[in-house]
């Protein structure tokens, strides 16, 4: 888990137990400063980062649009449907590739997203999205997808065509380890970056609630 990711998972712990503890309508004062000085302390740390300072903010935009496209990627190549193979019908595997070229497709946008940004987001989360490569290129490379220096990947579509329906499973599929570790490597980086946008917004107060 990168260093960001680690910062974010720590603070929003943090708030989530204080939150607990404010019951009252109001609010304690005390508790209400301490998350006050929490959403401080967090903002300062993402902008020492780079993280949407005022001259990166729409590069984080563009990263956010692809992150939010991946997953929807992620939600379809992972469709039970997909996999299933109808009594007395044979198999038609097209609409399966159709959504893991665009998952490909989805995933390396992400990749160039980040890439674009630069800095510790790119950096940090780069890193994630190689290591689950890395941890499942055996697998992926057995159907036909590859990773270049920069992480971005290229499908070899005669050898993904040709690939078993329950392997393309194994690496798509709903229970897919390689799937599972990317979904887990894309999902904070939308929470990551709408929080910090959040604070960063006269919208919000000091909790992070619209008023």
């Amino acid at each position: 888990m990168s260093t960001i990711h680690n910062s974010y998972e720590y603070y929003e712990g943090n708030q989530s137990l204080l939150s607990m503890l404010n019951k009252k309508k109001t609010g304690n004062k005390l508790i209400n400063q301490i998350i006050s000085d929490n959403d401080a302390a967090f903002k300062k740390k993402m902008e020492s980062m780079g993280i949407y300072t005022d001259s990166s903010k729409d590069k984080y935009s563009n990263v956010a649009k692809a992150s939010d496209s991946l997953l929807d990627a992620i939600e379809d190549v992972t469709k039970e449907e997909l996999y299933k193979v109808q009594e007395g019908k044979e198999y038609d595997k097209s609409p399966l590739l159709k959504s893991i070229t665009n998952f490909v497709t989805a995933y390396n946008n992400e990749i160039t997203s980040l890439n674009n940004c630069g800095g510790a987001l790119n950096q940090e989360f780069a890193k994630e999205f190689k290591a689950s490569f890395t941890a499942n290129k055996d697998a992926l490379e057995e159907i036909g997808i590859t990773s270049d220096d920069d992480g971005k990947l290229t499908i070899n579509q005669e050898k993904l065509s040709g690939a078993p329906g329950n392997k393309l499973k194994t690496v798509f599929g709903d229970n897919s380890g390689y799937i599972k570790s990317v979904t887990a490597s894309v999902d904070p980086i939308n929470d990551i970056l709408g929080k910090v946008r959040a604070l960063r917004s006269s919208n919000y107060n000091s909790k992070g609630i619209m008023f």
